[in-house]
């Protein structure tokens, strides 16, 4: 049985190995249902919807490779099959 998990780009920074590799870090979350304390209710103006992404997959990318292929917020389906492979696809517009 696939499991499958809606996720989007939380995170793009430089990263460095050892030897002198230069890559570009993608961080993939999905976002944590978190509930609103009962105080923030009676607050004017209201407060903003507390928001939690959990870490779900990161992706190396060498620096020459790296074209911006990934941007802040874009939205993905992961699936991760019973095989053990790793499916990514972007979500419709």
């Amino acid at each position: 049985m696939d499991y499958s998990v809606d996720v989007v780009v939380v995170e793009i920074k430089a990263d460095f190995d050892a030897y002198g590799g230069e890559y570009t870090q993608v961080s993939l979350g999905y976002r944590l249902p978190v509930p609103r304390p009962p105080e923030a209710e009676r607050a004017y103006p209201p407060l903003p919807k507390p928001v939690v992404y959990k870490h779900a997959l990161h992706i190396f990318i060498p620096r020459d490779r790296w074209t911006g292929q990934y941007t802040m917020w874009q939205e993905y389906r992961l699936t991760l099959k019973d095989d053990g492979t790793i499916e990514l696809k972007k979500k419709g517009p």
